[in-house]
């Protein structure tokens, strides 16, 4: 047997005596690992005229599994299994030295070392983290699945150690000593086997079962992603926690992640959905029952899109780096999200407000001093924060939010002050309304009196005015439509000026298109575009639309689900209004205050306004004057 297996790779074979040579005879300087299976050594090694870096890999007889005898058998694996598979994440192949007692595996030198050595280095980015459990994830789906070579492989010793990282830190995995191939019906099924692994990363099912499975490689990675996570290693015989494993599933299951990820990779993730994604696969992964594990297919496509979403967001990020406020001075200036300083909720949405210190602009941070009138400080900020509820329509709204407030500049449209980004917590701190918002005024007479018919067509003109340059000014022919506007995402300023608020989503219309199709965009009923709501296509019209529900509110004083217009109309302001200009009794309509002021002062000059506002309306609800009709 040993004839047949050394004539079937003799063309791999390498000279005992050029491997002294690439080495320096094993010089002592040139190792750059002692694993349980020997030493390796870095070396030059001249090839076909041209000198490759390699590490060769040095098997001690007297280690491994099984001594002596186990090391021949692991030695004809590794070589077996290298020289049959290839990918890009896989460490290349080289050849093997069996001469004179000795057995060499000669590979491609990995400047960068293993996976363990950088656990706990700062310098490993999270992003680049994500990258490498991506790459592992890619040629563990290969080894398990990979039709076109009609077996699987069960690698059975997977570990950060036998993770490698070339120049790029791209992962290239190694150690394939101990092994196995199956036929790909038989993946699932159990393979006896003696325990094969690594302490702290050895499938618990293996004792249990006496046998191993491809989800034995499913359980050793979790721990690596765990390992990645956490900037520890799997077992520290010394440490109270020795084993990461049960105390990173205790974490998880606590939400209590934060205390064991280092804060310098807990300040790099940028999206808490992929963070999600990303502790979610650890934890299946390393389930005690096998049948509970998921797939290597299912884990990587979690892991590409955590990957996604991370560099999605961290592009977006470090572009507005100088406007990050911390965690903890969102949560000392809200007294923790008490209740005195919360301005409302929504299902996706929380308000609170704050005050903000504008003392170092490049560094604005939130402050703790709070009076009893804090709400009409001018100095004060609104909160947003978007609740994980619903985490992956969450994180989009707030990320097109942020965007949208940092790249589109009006003077009408809400000012952005900062954001925050930790965790699972994701929030914008925008300038504070000091009169509130357009419905809230709906909502109190008082406020109502003081917004006069010329007060009122100001607000409009200033809305309008934000509409006319997200549709047709922006720089570069850019379109945005923000597809929400409504008298709750109007701000009222001290001089009572209008600030357009809520572009959670708004979107950028693609070039040279006047719509674009939007099957998941969520809409406000009563102010909601029909044309939209029957076939999902969001343009300028939808805009326009609920702007002129806007209007009609205006006129009217109240909001567009008043009890009132409800109960003519279960569409609400909307159509009670048309319908009502139609059989000429819209006057009946018209805020009492309006029409009061207009009793006393019946001038040309306000009568032609009021023309001119109803005729504005009919302009914008013609394109559905034939389903009014209906």
């Amino acid at each position: 047997m040993a004839s047949t297996t050394a004539t079937k790779f003799a063309h791999l074979q390498i000279p005992l005596e050029d491997v002294l040579k690439a080495t320096n005879n094993f010089h002592q300087d040139n190792i750059i690992g002692q694993g349980g299976f020997g030493p390796a050594y870095k070396g030059q090694l001249l090839q076909s005229g041209k000198l490759i870096k390699i590490a060769a890999l040095r098997l001690d007889g007297k280690q491994g599994e099984g001594g002596g005898g186990g090391t021949y058998v692991q030695f004809w694996t590794e070589i077996s299994m290298l020289s049959d598979l290839k990918h890009t994440n896989l460490v290349t192949f080289i050849g093997f030295c069996d001469e004179k007692n000795e057995k060499i595996i000669i590979t491609t030198y990995a400047p960068n070392g293993s996976l363990l050595k950088h656990l706990k280095s700062p310098n490993l980015t999270w992003t680049q983290r994500l990258k490498i459990c991506v790459g592992v994830a890619r040629v563990l789906s290969y080894l398990h699945y990979d039709k076109a070579r009609g077996y699987g492989v069960m690698h059975l010793n997977i570990n950060s150690a036998s993770i490698l990282l070339d120049e790029n830190l791209e992962a290239k995995l190694s150690g394939f000593k101990v092994s196995i191939k199956q036929s790909l019906e038989r993946m699932d099924r159990v393979t006896l086997s003696d325990a094969i692994g690594t302490i702290g990363y050895m499938d618990p099912e293996i004792e249990k079962t006496r046998g191993v499975t491809h989800k034995s490689d499913v359980y050793s990675f979790g721990v690596v992603l765990f390992e990645l996570l956490c900037g520890r290693e799997a077992f520290i015989r010394l440490e109270t926690n020795r084993h990461l494993v049960p105390l990173a599933r205790k974490h998880v299951k606590e939400d209590t992640l934060r205390d064991v990820i280092p804060p310098d990779l807990w300040n790099q993730i940028w999206s808490p959905q992929s963070l999600m994604l990303y502790y979610n696969a650890a934890y299946s992964c390393t389930r005690e029952e096998r049948t509970h594990r998921p797939t290597m297919e299912y884990i990587l496509q979690h892991l590409e899109k955590a990957l996604e979403l991370q560099l999605r967001r961290e592009n977006m990020g470090k572009n507005l780096e100088n406007m990050k406020i911390r965690l903890d001075d969102i949560n000392s200036a809200t007294h923790n999200y008490s209740v005195p300083y919360r301005l409302g909720y929504s299902d996706y949405f929380a308000w609170f407000i704050a005050g903000v210190d504008h003392s170092d602009k490049e560094t604005p941070s939130l402050i703790e001093e709070y009076e009893c009138d804090l709400p009409k400080r001018h100095n004060n900020v609104v909160i947003k924060q978007f609740l994980p509820k619903y985490a992956e329509d969450a994180e989009e709204f707030f990320f097109t939010e942020l965007e949208m407030l940092a790249r589109v500049k009006h003077h009408n449209i809400v000012n952005l002050k900062g954001f925050c980004v930790e965790g699972s917590k994701m929030m914008l701190v925008i300038e504070n309304a000091s009169n509130g918002s357009l419905q809230h005024a709906f909502r109190h007479e008082e406020v109502m009196r003081i917004l006069t018919w010329e007060k009122r067509l100001k607000i409009c003109i200033d809305i309008a005015h934000v509409l006319n340059f997200l549709h047709f000014e922006m720089e570069d022919n850019k379109v945005v439509i923000h597809g929400n506007i409504r008298s709750t995402n109007i701000g009222l300023d001290e001089n009572w000026g209008a600030n357009v608020d809520e572009f959670e989503r708004a979107v950028f219309l693609p070039p040279n298109q006047d719509g674009m199709y939007r099957e998941t965009f969520v809409y406000e009923k009563y102010y909601a575009d029909p044309e939209y709501v029957k076939n999902s296509m969001i343009n300028r019209e939808s805009d326009v639309y609920s702007f002129g529900v806007v209007l009609f509110e205006v006129l009217c004083g109240r909001k567009a689900n008043h009890p009132n217009f409800l109960n003519e109309s279960d569409e609400g302001l909307a159509r009670v209004a048309i319908q009502r200009y139609y059989t000429i009794t819209l006057a009946d309509i018209i805020d009492p205050l309006l029409r009061a002021k207009m009793m006393k002062r019946v001038t040309f000059s306000i009568g032609d306004r009021l023309t001119r506002f109803v005729k504005l309306h009919t302009i914008v609800w013609q394109k559905l004057k034939t389903n009014v009709q209906q």
